[in-house]
């Protein structure tokens, strides 16, 4: 069982070594990666079930490779684990993101750097299985970066693209503020536990920190006006880690700026990979999270929050790609929600459905842009259904799904969130998320309205169904996007049933009055923006405002720029540290930094000057100096001598 279990990460490396140093061909680069992820997934559901046959208060298996750090009490060994947590998540990454392998063959087909993006792909699925299966911070911390080190790689594939380069920056900058924030989260855990295991791993009876949680248990730390708990302390630093990662307020401007890269990279990102990290790493640390009040606060509101604005944002897009990147991250708000109300199961469950769904809106979206030469502005699209009739019914599907529409399988993890909202009396982030799904429901129709009914807008392409390596898993991923929601179904529970071991939570009752509420709002509002864009449709010209400018003005201007959040961070932060960089560059390097160093050499030089004055190369001058000096001896020795 642990070989097994570290083939899951080893293959997709594998792949990635063989595109570095031995592959030079597009056809073998695509074959060989797809292959290796797609072996890796099979390897997963052996292992799944192996880990399903034993009792289930023995679901963790714990294998160390060796001993990565040990240096006086600080221990690290590289040990991997498989539990019911990681197996879903090992499911997700290895299944979906062999799909997008598959999907890129036809993609990228032509591309000239095409055998380095595979090799940057199977990097990205190793790094995000080593994130979720470590069983230590450290090496949980190798994958977080390893994540975010090929979103810089991928994002900026297209390097020469100024916008491509500059939304890869920007997404390794931002990341960089939650992964401070995750490195002193770190070394609390090893001041406080004297470890970063989460589990203990059987060497000499050590529990993980997580199974210690209640060591800290009202211990404080600050000032006596002001002491928080410890528990707090740490909870809170992992939380702006997690709100990095997984884009959450205020730190989701990276993740729209992502969508530079090739497509499948932003399906990778936001589907399989990277985005899903913060809200795992939430779930693997529930133990700490649940024993801060304060903190569950935070999280609960930040996600609440973050799914509204993100919400509101993607209501006024034009780059059909940008609609689903701001969908992202107000979907990520609602896993942050159900994680700050204590909802951890139905954060994991949204994060799997919507894993699906979401992938099979990118990689759709993807099939649009590669059927109309590249095109992303909804304004030049209209009337695709008939040309590209696959991607048409496939993207509708995902649509329903996103939209919480029975019996898709977004409505049952959506639905789980807001059932346990209104059923623990947190009124207002149900009023905030339910607003959201209606808002949701709205965009998602508008989108399918402005890209496939109508007519064509701009003829200067001729439209066209993509390859069936492409539509093949559109099909596959439609397929899970209608019957995702089964694994936890209310009567079964199953998913509930599965993650007991590891997040202790029974399942929740089925609040049918609100399904039928919340359905009959997602397909009036879904309807409706369906209704609003296909009756306007005359009135949308390629470059012109939203039909629906004309009654709103300012706020769809600012919905449209995401409510400024970029621009004020550009204006301030940005360029703030340009007039820092400006300053240390201009003025204090050259006047203080190499001031200081040409300033001793320029004292010296004038002590040297001076002192070469008295070698005139005079016998008479040296006999004078000498006799003032024999003179001053003699002197001192009388003085002294008296």
């Amino acid at each position: 069982m642990e070989l097994l279990i570290w083939l899951i990460p080893l293959l997709p490396f594998i792949g990635f070594l063989l595109n570095v140093f031995v592959i030079r061909r597009e056809r073998e680069a695509g074959l060989v990666a797809s292959g290796l992820v797609a072996a890796a997934f099979v390897v997963t559901l052996i292992a799944v079930a192996m880990l399903a046959g034993m009792p289930p208060e023995e679901r963790r298996i714990v294998s160390t490779a060796w001993e990565w750090i040990n240096t006086g009490s600080f221990r690290v060994p590289f040990a991997i684990m498989f539990d019911p947590l990681t197996a879903v998540m090992a499911l997700l990454i290895t299944g979906v993101g062999a799909l997008i392998h598959v999907y890129s063959i036809g993609y990228m087909h032509g591309d000239p750097r095409v055998v380095r993006y595979f090799a940057y792909l199977n990097l990205f699925v190793t790094m995000m299985l080593f994130l979720v299966m470590a069983n230590n911070l450290l090496l949980l911390f190798l994958g977080w970066e390893g994540v975010g080190l090929c979103s810089f790689l991928l994002i900026g594939f297209w390097f020469e693209r100024k916008s491509a380069s500059a939304a890869a920056v920007k997404a390794f900058v931002v990341n960089r503020i939650g992964d401070a924030a995750f490195i002193l989260a770190m070394l609390a855990v090893f001041a406080y536990f004297g470890t970063l295991n989460f589990y203990g791993d059987g060497a000499e009876g050590q529990l993980g920190f997580l199974e210690r949680v209640g060591d800290i248990a009202g211990l404080r730390i600050g000032p006596d006006w002001q002491p928080i708990f410890v528990s707090t302390a740490i909870s809170f630093l992992l939380l702006i880690g997690a709100t990095g990662k997984s884009a959450q307020f205020p730190l989701f401007v990276w993740l729209p700026d992502a969508m530079a890269g090739p497509t499948p990279v932003s399906a990778l990102i936001h589907a399989a990979t990277m985005v899903t990290g913060g809200v795992y790493l939430m779930a693997r640390a529930e133990p700490l999270f649940v024993s801060s009040f304060t903190t569950q606060g935070w999280v609960a509101w930040i996600g609440a929050l973050t799914a509204l604005l993100a919400g509101t944002a993607a209501m006024a897009q034009w780059d059909i790609k940008r609609v689903l990147a701001y969908s992202t991250v107000s979907q990520l708000g609602f896993m942050v929600a159900a994680c700050g109300m204590g909802a951890y199961v139905a954060a994991i469950f949204h994060l799997l459905t919507h894993g699906i769904f979401k992938a099979l809106l990118f990689l759709a979206a993807g099939s649009v842009i590669h059927g109309t030469h590249d095109t992303q502005d909804m304004r030049r699209m209209g009337g695709l259904k008939d040309a590209m009739p696959t991607t048409f019914r496939t993207y509708v599907i995902g649509a329903l799904a996103l939209a919480g529409i029975v019996p898709f399988a977004g409505f049952w993890s959506k639905d789980e969130i807001l059932a346990h909202a209104i059923s623990h009396g947190q009124t207002p982030i149900f009023v905030i998320l339910f607003l959201t799904s209606l808002l949701t429901a709205f965009y998602m129709g508008r989108q399918v309205a402005l890209v496939f009914f109508g007519t064509q807008r701009d003829p200067s392409y001729h439209p066209h169904e993509s390859p069936p390596v492409m539509t093949v898993p559109l099909v596959v991923l439609a397929v899970g996007a209608t019957i995702g929601g089964a694994i936890n179904l209310p009567v079964l529970h199953w998913l509930t049933d599965w993650l007991e071991p590891v997040l202790h939570e029974k399942a929740g009752e089925f609040n049918l009055w609100l399904a039928l509420i919340a359905t009959a709002g997602a397909v009036g509002m879904g309807y409706l923006g369906w209704w609003v864009y296909t009756t306007n449709a005359a009135k949308i010209k390629i470059g012109g405002k939203d039909p629906a400018y004309r009654y709103s003005g300012d706020i769809w201007e600012g919905m449209e720029e995401a409510w400024y959040f970029d621009r004020l961070y550009q204006r301030t932060v940005v360029a703030g540290f340009e007039r820092l960089a400006d300053f240390l560059a201009r003025v204090f390097d050259p006047q203080g930094v190499d001031g200081l160093v040409m300033g001793v050499g320029r004292f010296f030089g004038g002590l040297a000057n001076g002192v070469r004055a008295l070698q005139t190369g005079y016998v008479r001058t040296y006999a004078l100096v000498f006799t003032v000096g024999v003179l001053i001896v003699l002197g001192v020795m009388l003085w002294f001598a008296r």
